[in-house]
């Protein structure tokens, strides 16, 4: 399988191409026998794409199916299927586990305008996908935009429920309490949430309201353990029971228990799946709880 025809290559499919297929440029550097400042340049345009770096680039990538798609979607959007941004979506989500937001975030930028023309329920999980990459990467303006519309294309309790999590998740990272709180209650009032998301909706109102100095409701609202549940969503497959106790000990931190918080987030990261250890989003709930915790997940 060719990845992609010559006659289709620039230097930004190139970069998504080789992002989508998990390898660094460092690592491309040393597969191509190219400098990672040379194949930089070519990746953000400011070079022209030889024909054997892109035939380097095809040799290095081989029969990556994921790849293969992407390129696919680059060449003939027309010929797209939700299948294809499917894979890509689930990719690119475990991709950000290992190598951040940033990088993933141009490709899902790219599928999220396919994928608002193919199918409603698809959009709305690509485009609240996007949002939380545009809040990781600090673009709150966009983030809060893109979750909005994720809400909008939702189409059940659960879909609708995730988006209006991340969007209080955002007003709370641009100082908005109160539009925080009433996202976090609006998430709260959706049917049919899988178990373990509805426990951190009650645990992130928790911490909302911790954050306001009402401790007493934030206690309430960490008060009751997580639920027995089955297996989680693709769509938030972090929200596991050691994340919950994270999550749970940060309500504890900012309630001023730091010590109480330190420990139930030490037990949670315990109990974490490696492959969340030390990811970013962990990071930054851990620098929130006590920075030392920072480093205990790297």
């Amino acid at each position: 399988m060719h990845v992609f025809a010559d006659s289709d290559v620039t230097g930004t499919l190139l970069r998504e191409l080789r992002t989508v297929a998990g390898i660094g440029l460092r690592r491309m550097a040393e597969k191509t026998h190219y400098s990672p400042a040379y194949l930089s340049q070519i990746e953000n345009g400011q070079r022209p794409v030889p024909e054997g770096v892109a035939a380097a680039y095809r040799r290095a990538l081989g029969d990556d199916p994921v790849a293969g798609r992407l390129s696919a979607i680059a060449t003939d959007p027309d010929g797209t299927g939700a299948a294809d941004v499917a894979v890509i979506l689930e990719r690119t989500r475990h991709l950000e586990d290992r190598i951040g937001a940033a990088p993933v975030l141009p490709v899902v930028r790219g599928i999220d305008t396919l994928a608002r023309g193919l199918d409603n329920g698809l959009a709305s999980e690509v485009t609240r996908y996007r949002g939380w990459l545009e809040h990781a990467t600090g673009q709150r303006a966009i983030a809060d935009k893109v979750l909005a519309d994720a809400a909008e294309l939702a189409q059940d309790g659960p879909q609708r429920a995730h988006a209006l999590s991340f969007r209080s998740l955002t007003a709370r990272h641009t100082g908005d309490l109160a539009k925080a709180l009433d996202l976090a209650d609006a998430t709260l009032a959706e049917d049919g949430v899988h178990p373990a998301l509805r426990t951190f909706d009650l645990y992130w109102r928790g911490e909302l309201l911790a954050r306001r100095g009402e401790n007493r409701a934030a206690a309430k609202a960490i008060a009751s353990d997580p639920s027995e549940s089955d297996e989680l969503p693709p769509g938030g497959y972090w929200y596991t029971a050691g994340f919950l106790a994270v999550q749970r000990g940060l309500v504890l931190s900012c309630m001023g228990h730091v010590a109480d918080g330190v420990e139930e987030a030490t037990q949670g990261l315990a109990a974490m799946p490696p492959d969340h250890r030390g990811t970013d989003w962990l990071n930054i709930m851990l620098q929130q709880i006590d920075p030392e915790l920072t480093d205990a997940a790297t």
